[in-house]
């Protein structure tokens, strides 16, 4: 996990565009810490299973959770864009899917944001392949 944090970090910050995201290793040897500036933002965890690994960025947003309406979507994307500074991350519905809503930078998917009981989980997995380029 260690050796991979810099390219985590690149990563993240192509992704939304902001260079005061960083990446930094957690006491855990398979955890990382994100961070925006001196805000916390969540951990990346690493999963290694077949000689693969993958990469899970698990945020908990500390905003009262809402029924997912239309408005409860540009709130979660107001705050989404205000964090990660990336003007273009939209939340879109998922369908029939209520309890959670898809995470777009541009028109590709990155994240999941599903409301718990106290707050909103951001989730996003991060490839062994998507970190290729870094």
């Amino acid at each position: 996990m260690k050796q991979d944090i810099p390219r985590l970090e690149a990563y993240l910050r192509k992704v939304f565009g902001s260079k005061s995201l960083t990446v930094t290793a957690s006491a855990s040897k398979n955890k990382a810490d994100v961070v925006n500036g001196a805000k916390p933002l969540g951990q990346i965890v690493a999963d290694t299973e077949d000689g693969e690994t993958t990469y899970h960025f698990q945020w908990a947003i500390k905003e009262k959770p809402q029924p997912l309406s239309p408005q409860e979507l540009v709130r979660i994307q107001t705050y989404l864009r205000e964090v990660l500074g990336a003007k273009t991350l939209s939340v879109r519905a998922r369908g029939r899917l209520k309890d959670s809503a898809e995470v777009f930078v541009g028109e590709e998917s990155y994240a999941i944001v599903s409301a718990d009981k106290d707050c909103y989980q951001f989730q996003m997995a991060i490839l062994d392949i998507d970190l290729e380029d870094f």
